[in-house]
């Protein structure tokens, strides 16, 4: 399947600039242009709502298609953010028994991850409702990102996600303008926040200021690395099975010439409308991603409360997650 939900819309533009092009032909010319430009266009826009209309329809109709023949891949995506979700509030609001709770921020930092794991996963899931697995492909980058931090953060020492929580004063002092456009805004906080960067760099040491100064003290450990890049921190997430996915991945986001490619379907015909292709695919890579972050984060908190149902929620999340996955790539339902 690809479609561009716009039919109607080339014989529209094409009338709309043939009537213009004629009322202008017998015009004194001049500004009679642009008035004859915007009386066109004002004329046109009750009919591009009703075009817009039909699209709005298209979308829904296509958005149902999708549903029932995917069926099981959007359950089983549906299902682990869900219980993702469920995690996160029993982690969070002490449902489950504790022996202790660990270190606010370690439990902020699961939270963090979590919470944004999920709401990441409810952007693929509507991309790929609406038929766009070239826009999910690309949030999954983002997913994977979350993923290589959750396993640093598990694998790092105690402390490590201290680091990772205050680091953000390190970035906002480093850009402010990314951050707070508006000078006056910035110039109000701009001597708290530079005093705290200033004394995180001096508690951490230099290499704390660096972009990812938060894992330093994992790569230097592990790798003998004290100015980490992201490699670093993916080598030792040491994350399988995600590596054939990431160049395609990168090239979703990126503007270069081979991602263009990916405006071209199976069929052969470059679209920019809904498409098929790939969705239990990724679906299944969005479950197994979000498990694994799932189950970093629970492991994390545990190195701190070795209570029995943190036991048994790690083992439940890699069972479920394995049982998902599958759920995604089992087939689809008949139209």
């Amino acid at each position: 399947m690809a479609a561009d939900p716009y039919d109607g819309y080339v014989q529209a533009l094409l009338d709309l600039t043939q009537s213009t092009e004629h009322d202008l032909a017998v015009s004194d010319g001049g500004d009679d242009f642009f008035r004859q430009i915007e009386d066109s266009v004002a004329e046109f826009e009750d009919d591009l709502l009703a075009l817009a209309d039909r699209t709005w329809e298209s979308r829904a109709g296509l958005e149902r298609n999708l549903g029932e023949r995917f069926f099981l891949a959007f359950r089983a995506l549906d299902s682990i953010l869900a219980i993702t979700y469920a995690a996160t509030r029993l982690l969070t609001t002490g449902r489950l028994q504790y022996s202790k709770r660990p270190p606010r921020p370690v439990q902020y930092a699961a939270s963090v991850l979590l919470t944004r794991s999920v709401g990441v996963g409810h952007e693929i899931c509507a991309m790929l409702r609406a038929g766009f697995p070239g826009g999910a492909y690309a949030r999954w980058r983002t997913l994977y990102e979350l993923d290589v931090v959750a396993a640093v953060l598990r694998k790092g020492p105690r402390g490590t996600a201290a680091r990772y929580i205050n680091h953000r004063w390190v970035l906002v002092a480093k850009k402010p303008r990314e951050y707070f456009p508006d000078d006056s805004e910035w110039m109000n906080i701009r001597p708290k926040v530079e005093k705290l960067a200033a004394d995180l760099v001096s508690r951490y040491g230099p290499n704390y200021s660096n972009t990812y100064g938060w894992a330093t003290e994992v790569t230097k450990r592990k790798l003998g690395v004290e100015k980490p890049q992201f490699w670093h921190l993916e080598k030792i997430a040491d994350l399988k099975g995600h590596g054939q996915f990431l160049a395609g991945a990168n090239h979703s986001v990126h503007a270069d010439s081979l991602g263009g490619l990916l405006a071209i379907g199976r069929d052969g015909i470059m679209h920019s409308g809904a498409r098929s292709d790939d969705i239990q695919i990724i679906c299944a890579l969005t479950v197994r991603t979000v498990g694994e972050i799932a189950d970093s984060v629970i492991r994390m908190w545990k190195s701190y409360d070795p209570s029995a149902g943190l036991n048994v929620l790690v083992g439940l999340f890699g069972e479920l997650s394995l049982t998902l996955q599958l759920d995604a790539l089992a087939g689809t339902r008949a139209t």
